[in-house]
């Protein structure tokens, strides 16, 4: 299974170990999924988790420093442009190029569909769910 994961995702697992979120976190930790990225989708991680004053510089680099570790990395053009919140085309285009499974975010309403080209556009729970018919606990 592979999966591009949206920026408010590991945002919510940062600030919340016990939450949703954080439970896709320690799934990706024991690879029951790949997580794609491109160096745009980094980039905004990187951007985003060094300034949020909530969270605790150790513990973004931290995270940061996993995702290039252990996620897959695909080149996009930055050609797509179909979601209503333009930052988020990047996710989009990485998840197409690279033939992900899903997109997971908590801004559905941002995508064009709940299906495109290929890839599912879900929320947590439904990511979860998911994860949990593959491996179950």
């Amino acid at each position: 299974m592979i999966a591009v994961i949206d920026t408010n995702i590991f945002m919510a697992a940062l600030l919340n170990p016990s939450g949703a979120p954080a439970k896709i976190r320690r799934r990706w930790r024991q690879r029951q999924f790949e997580i794609l990225i491109s160096e745009a989708v980094l980039e905004e991680y990187v951007d985003v988790f060094t300034h949020a004053p909530a969270i605790a510089s150790i513990d973004a680099q931290f995270l940061i420093d996993e995702i290039e570790a252990f996620s897959r990395r695909v080149e996009i053009k930055g050609s797509l442009k179909i979601c209503k919140d333009p930052d988020d085309d990047m996710f989009l285009e990485t998840a197409v190029v690279g033939s992900a499974d899903f997109l997971v975010t908590k801004n559905l309403k941002h995508f064009p569909h709940k299906l495109y080209d290929g890839v599912r556009i879900v929320n947590v729970a439904t990511f979860l769910k998911a994860l949990e018919k593959s491996f179950p606990i």
